[in-house]
């Protein structure tokens, strides 16, 4: 008896010595791991998006989890434990039968994310993915608040509208939520990956001249098929409605790449071509391409599917990144050399993103500058659109002596406002990247003197201290 009580005995010993090693002290090891930066918990909504992605076997075919190879690049960094501090149990998945989810939320908008769920092949038509029609619903009248699901005709109802549920909502916060944040000196080596401490924090290459660049139409192509694709189609003929064609656009052929370039640097949201307008929005891929990889996106645009816009260079991506206009740097550069052999000083650098002390609000810029970006959602006449983005003509913030709301709202975005008790689920997308403080104050201030509007002028100085809050 005494013999069986040893062998039993060590047997159970060393199996609860097997489990205390391999799964409960890693388990409060990793525990005790901090969040890596920039990661955030989730919200309600997200958190509930969550169980909806775990509670339909999303995780089955798709992965959360970065490794360090080159095939894995283009869906982001390598993973690491700080960015699943707040996510318990990880999804990290196991199959790639669909693309890892793990910065999802930067490579494709809400609307592109609705139609997917809908019907995966009315944006990819070569899906595999079932579709999820039990998460919408088919109205003859769109309820006040909800927005339609822009959808092909193919792929629409023959009577209705299609909105999503209120899972199908929470599904959708949660994949925004996917957005991997960078990692402050975090640099992929040469080999297999892994950090080096002496790495930028800007993307590789952000930097880069056009010495020496010459396009390389195969990168541009298998960038554009990883990353644009899914939205602007193989084809380059977008969806009908939801995303534009590339194929005859006239910003893709036109001599001056600014809008291109830029769109791609920072997104674009309610796009209006030819007096129509685009409801799916472009997120941004300046963080996650160098000016190299911009400009071989931007030049495989510019001669696929009979197009023939004039070939940008990593020079022209890098003066709008630094939000310069083209050919400021080598008109300034020649200006300072005319200078310098007239024995002037040396001419000054373009505006920075602070404003200057000599700032006078430019009505026709502001106006210029609401009507190229705001007005596709706001209308020109201020009074936006009910259910989806708020008016102006009369808005609070607009007209507040304090202008923090409104310039707040402008650099950084919001979503979900809630003004006189009604909620408006239009997103709006940030513009800090996109424009100086001296663009931003112009937008401000025509927007508090226009449809009647009083609002006390702000100046550049007022943006920049709001900017350098975030």
């Amino acid at each position: 008896m005494k013999e069986m009580i040893k062998i039993f005995g060590g047997a159970i010993a060393i199996y609860i010595g097997i489990v205390l090693l391999i799964a409960v002290i890693p388990a409060i090891d990793l525990s005790q791991t901090p969040a890596g930066p920039g990661v955030k918990p989730l919200t309600p909504l997200e958190a509930e998006g969550r169980e909806v992605f775990a509670g339909n076997g999303c995780s089955y075919c798709h992965s959360q989890q970065v490794r360090p190879l080159k095939e894995d690049a283009s869906f982001g960094r390598p993973s690491a434990p700080g960015d699943f501090a707040y996510q318990t149990p990880e999804l990290l998945g196991s199959e790639r039968t669909g693309p890892d989810l793990t910065n999802v939320g930067n490579r494709q908008g809400e609307v592109w994310q609705y139609m997917h769920l809908y019907d995966p092949r009315s944006v990819s038509p070569k899906s595999i993915m079932p579709n999820f029609r039990f998460l919408f619903r088919v109205v003859d009248d769109v309820p006040e608040g909800e927005t339609a699901v822009p959808l092909p005709p193919a792929f629409a109802p023959k009577h209705g509208k299609v909105i999503p549920t209120h899972e199908a909502k929470a599904l959708v916060a949660y994949l925004m939520s996917l957005k991997q944040p960078a990692i402050p000196g975090f640099k992929m080596n040469a080999g297999m990956g892994g950090p080096s401490s002496s790495a930028p924090s800007q993307p590789e290459g952000a930097q880069a001249t056009e010495s020496g660049y010459t396009f390389d139409a195969k990168k541009g192509q298998s960038l554009f098929d990883s990353t644009c694709a899914a939205c602007h189609q193989d084809s380059g003929e977008g969806i009908p409605s939801a995303f534009p064609p590339l194929k005859g656009n006239a910003a893709v052929n036109g001599a001056d790449p600014t809008t291109q370039i830029d769109t791609i640097l920072h997104g674009r949201h309610g796009t209006v071509i030819d007096g129509k307008k685009w409801s799916g929005a472009m997120p941004p891929f300046g963080d996650q391409f160098n000016d190299v990889d911009i400009a071989n996106i931007a030049n495989y645009e510019r001669t696929s599917w009979g197009n023939h816009g004039k070939e940008v260079t990593p020079a022209e991506v890098a003066d709008i990144r630094a939000g310069k206009k083209l050919g400021a740097t080598t008109e300034t550069k020649a200006k300072a050399a005319e200078n310098a052999a007239a024995g002037a000083a040396p001419s000054p650098s373009l505006p920075s993103k602070a404003g200057s002390g000599s700032y006078t609000f430019d009505e026709a810029k502001g106006k210029a500058l609401f009507d190229g970006t705001c007005a596709a959602c706001h209308q020109d006449s201020g009074e936006g659109v009910p259910g989806a983005f708020p008016p102006l003509k009369g808005n609070a913030a607009v007209n507040d002596a304090d202008p923090k709301t409104q310039i707040d709202t402008i650099l950084h975005g919001r979503s979900g406002t809630v003004i006189n008790g009604q909620k408006y689920a239009g997103a709006m997308p940030p513009f800090a990247s996109q424009f100086s403080d001296d663009d931003i104050a112009n937008i401000a201030n025509y927007e508090r003197s226009a449809w009647g509007n009083h609002g006390k002028h702000v100046t550049p100085e007022d943006v920049k201290a709001l900017r350098n809050q975030k």
